[in-house]
């Protein structure tokens, strides 16, 4: 690839380069300056990191302790819970009906004074209540009231929130398995206000179903308040300490109670269930960190929502003092990096001066100086390196090219002299002035790989080449070169050292090249070789002569190894004399087909095996031979179509086999169809051939392959032939008279009542019985089943 260039002035030089150059030695030194700035960032980073996940354990170990505390105090309710619900005289008691007589009804006054009143003193102020609810009779239970469940709410506790059918239904009718409800307004009733001194705003309220060992049939709950203000206390110190929101949420997503009015937020939840590490959430525009833990006491979740604020103050500080000491930094470096930029670029400015007084210089302008310098000096070796990779890109190229030309004797080889290098640029050598050539055809890739595609080929080449290589290489050199896609040359240049084995080595080469290709790499080859010659000419002489032993594959067949020396004494005529065409021609007009091949057999035995013959006389031979078929054809008044087919060539035919042995065969086959012709057309042959082909056609009615196709291949006669023989001896088609004959058969068939229309088409040769009820028809006008009603009954049956 070229490269244009222009002409530059000196003054337009010195100018651009300069100022490219200056400014590099500022943008330099300014980078130099931001070095603190990156040490900043990286320091505020780390503090940020650091100072969060500082702030993360603290808000971690905070909740850790709230959870210990509020854990503690519901081990209050558990316990309060089983001294209740595990009173032996409970489970009674849930079943006594409203109409129960006194001695039933004293038990609810003996469990309101013995039991519930004596239990207060068990637990701390953490329990603000507690009450039982007996469902049967609808009677609530608490330490100092004995009422129904419609009196106890109008003049005990109610929720401000909810009605009395809402929360008779809720919490009392429903069933709970220590259930924690979120955190509700509890409004005091007419005789709680007036007896009870203290009454907390806000209470979470557990429930349990009763009895405890039978959660099917619920017959009352247990219901103790908890006081929310109690929690909220242990909350303060983690909200005073770091301006936090405190949730407490359940394991079903609710939140229970919070320092905040709203509970918490869906996508916080989301992420709290899916993992218990901290992680950052923005809430109403504000960053904030989100810590959790959780408690398998209650199966609760405590979640701090903690401002980034609150321990990013320090962190913001320091960053503040950052920024003023580097804009203070920047602008009183400023200056000094432009002094020290201006004093170092002024060596390189009379430099660059000094370069352009003393040689003219073209080129596209340079960056700055340095790349400037550099590429005056370093000019003269690009462009030689260029040229060199170039070259190299090139080389396998011209030594494919200078090979090909060198064994298709375009050009004579020069091995005057051995320490010549003219040749090493690609990595060709000759050790000697003798040479011979061999040629490998690759006959066949089946073998080798399924897919006959261009890659399939390559690499079938790129094996032979290397394992041809190597085998050259163990005595001798030698080089393979590509000549077309099935055909490769290797141009073996033989040892000085062993001139006197030369002969034996190639025979070893090509014999190894037969045995591992095929046998290693199922690839299927015919390898050929010249002779050895010596000088200048040598590869020029011994082309030709492995290309003519590559032809006598015609004789010797495909997989063969052919040394021209071993055909030097092939014949220059064949054996055809004129009496052996006329014999010939006799055999084949009175229908002897086995004299006829006969015949054929040793006309190929006296030209092919018992004497060496030339490939260009082997093909003259067989064109002779069809030539006297075609005389056989072209003297009677026979239609070769009838006898051949439309479209047959019959010189297309035996010609497009690579050996004589193929065509050989295809040689007889044609002689064998046209004998028998003769044979049937004799009339004391016509009504025997009929009877034989309507034998055949009755014996093998069952089978679905029974055509013109069989019978034609069966008689060793074309389908065209027999397609005209039958209709010309029994006046139908062969095809209409199978038909009609299964039909026959069918009919018969039809008579045994258990025989299904499916087992009579498999009997008559149909592979369903589709086809056969469709033939049927056409041949009868109704359907085999209607046929079937026709058919009488056997008397005797």
């Amino acid at each position: 690839m070229g490269v244009t260039f222009v002409k530059l002035p000196h003054r337009w030089l010195q100018i651009g380069v300069r100022k490219s150059a200056l400014m590099t030695m500022i943008l330099s030194n300014l980078f130099i300056l931001l070095i603190p700035l990156a040490m900043g960032l990286f320091l505020y980073t780390k503090v940020e990191n650091s100072l969060e996940k500082g702030a993360n354990r603290s808000n971690k170990a905070m909740l850790e302790q709230l959870k210990l505390t509020l854990d503690n105090k519901l081990s209050e309710v558990d316990v309060l819970m089983g001294q209740i619900t595990l009173d032996s005289k409970l489970d009674y008691m849930l079943k006594i009906p409203p109409d129960a007589d006194s001695v039933d009804k004293y038990l609810f006054i003996d469990f309101k004074q013995n039991k519930l009143s004596r239990f207060r003193s068990m637990v701390s102020s953490f329990i603000y209540d507690y009450y039982v609810y007996f469902a049967a009779s609808d009677t609530i239970v608490k330490g100092d009231m004995l009422t129904d469940s419609r009196t106890f709410y109008e003049n005990s506790y109610t929720y401000k929130s909810m009605s009395y059918e809402e929360w008779r239904q809720t919490l009392l009718l429903s069933p709970h398995v220590m259930t924690y409800l979120p955190a509700a307004e509890l409004v005091p009733g007419h005789e709680a206000s007036s007896n009870i001194e203290y009454v907390p705003s806000d209470v979470v309220t557990y429930a349990q179903s009763l009895p405890i060992r039978s959660q099917n049939d619920v017959l009352g709950n247990l219901i103790i308040l908890i006081d929310v203000s109690q929690i909220k206390e242990m909350f303060a110190q983690l909200e005073s300490a770091s301006h936090s929101l405190i949730y407490i949420v359940d394991n079903t997503g609710r939140t229970i109670m919070g320092t905040s009015q709203e509970p918490l937020p869906v996508d916080i939840m989301k992420r709290v269930n899916e993992s218990g590490e901290p992680f950052d959430y923005v809430m109403n525009g504000v960053r904030q960190m989100i810590s959790v833990t959780s408690s398998q006491k209650a199966g609760w979740k405590y979640v701090s929502v903690t401002p980034s604020d609150v321990f990013m103050q320090q962190v913001n500080t320091i960053q503040n003092w950052s920024t003023l000491l580097f804009i203070l930094c920047l602008i009183a470096g400023l200056a000094a990096v432009y002094a020290v930029a201006y004093r170092n670029y002024s060596p390189i400015k009379k430099t660059v001066n000094a370069i352009l007084r003393g040689k003219e210089m073209e080129g596209p302008p340079a960056y700055n100086e340095y790349e400037f310098i550099r590429q005056t000096i370093e000019g003269s070796f690009h462009e030689e390196k260029n040229l060199r990779s170039m070259l190299t890109q090139q080389t396998p190229v011209i030594r494919a090219n200078y090979l090909s030309r060198l064994v298709r004797g375009y050009m004579d080889v020069d091995t005057a002299g051995k320490d010549d290098k003219t040749l090493d640029f690609m990595n060709i050598s000759f050790i000697s002035d003798r040479f011979v050539v061999l040629l490998v055809k690759i006959e066949d890739i089946s073998r080798f790989s399924g897919e006959k595609s261009e890659q399939q080929w390559a690499l079938a080449r790129f094996i032979i080449s290397n394992i041809g290589a190597d085998l050259i290489g163990q005595n001798h050199k030698g080089f393979a070169v590509e000549l077309d896609r099935d055909r490769l040359a290797f141009l073996v240049n033989l040892n000085p050292d062993r001139i006197e084995a030369a002969a034996k080595d190639v025979r070893d080469i090509t014999g190894a090249f037969s045995q591992v290709i095929p046998d290693r790499f199922k690839l299927d080859i015919t390898v050929a070789a010249g002779g050895i010659h010596e000088g200048p000419q040598s590869i020029r002489d011994s082309y030709p002569e492995a290309l003519a032993a590559l032809e006598y594959r015609l004789v010797k067949g495909s997989n063969a190894i052919i040394h021209f020396e071993d055909i030097t004494d092939a014949k220059q005529h064949y054996y055809y004399p004129l009496e052996t065409e006329i014999q010939l021609i006799n055999f084949v007009r009175s229908g002897d087909t086995d004299s006829a091949d006969r015949l054929l057999d040793t006309i190929y035995a006296m030209n092919f095996d018992s004497t060496h013959i030339t490939p260009e006389l082997g093909k003259c031979l067989f064109f002779n031979v069809i030539s006297t078929f075609l005389k056989i054809v072209n003297a009677t008044n026979m239609n070769p179509k009838e006898v051949l087919g439309t479209d047959f060539d019959p010189l297309k035919e035996v010609f497009s086999h690579p050996t004589a042995e193929g065509m050989h065969v295809k040689t007889k086959e044609l002689f064998r169809t046209l004998s028998g012709s003769f044979k049937v057309e004799r009339t004391d042959h016509s009504t025997v051939l009929l009877q034989e082909i309507v034998s055949l056609v009755d014996a093998n009615l069952d089978d679905p392959n029974l055509g013109l196709a069989l019978v034609a291949d069966r008689f060793r006669m074309t389908p065209q032939y027999v397609s005209t023989f039958f209709k010309k001896n029994q006046g139908q088609n062969l095809l209409d008279y199978i038909t009609r004959k299964r039909i026959e058969k069918a009919k018969r068939l039809m008579e045994n009542k258990e025989l299904t229309n499916a087992h009579i088409a498999q009997m008559v040769g149909y592979t369903n019985d589709v086809v056969f009820i469709r033939a049927f028809k056409k041949l009868e006008g109704i359907t085999p089943g209607k046929y079937r009603e026709t058919i009488k009954p056997d008397p005797a049956g």
